[in-house]
């Protein structure tokens, strides 16, 4: 298994290259083209670790993104 750091990379570029060969050309179509991205990780982890662990994920990725979206300023 590769690093955290190593990972979160190749992740980046991953969602990089997914975002562009869907075409995406607006917020909402990235937010579309996550999502299906999410829900596919999800189930992966569902597959291979179970319904637990999957919910676990995304109980944590949700409350990350809680706390990061609390302690952004506000866009002008």
């Amino acid at each position: 298994m590769l690093t955290a750091s190593d990972a979160d990379r190749l992740s980046e570029r991953m969602l990089s290259t997914y975002c562009r060969e869907c075409g995406v050309a607006t917020p909402d179509d990235v937010r579309k083209a996550c999502e299906m991205m999410i829900s596919k990780a999800a189930r992966a982890i569902e597959k291979y670790n179970g319904t637990g662990s999957a919910i676990e994920v995304l109980q944590r990725t949700t409350r990350h993104v809680s706390r990061v979206a609390a302690t952004e300023v506000p866009h002008a």
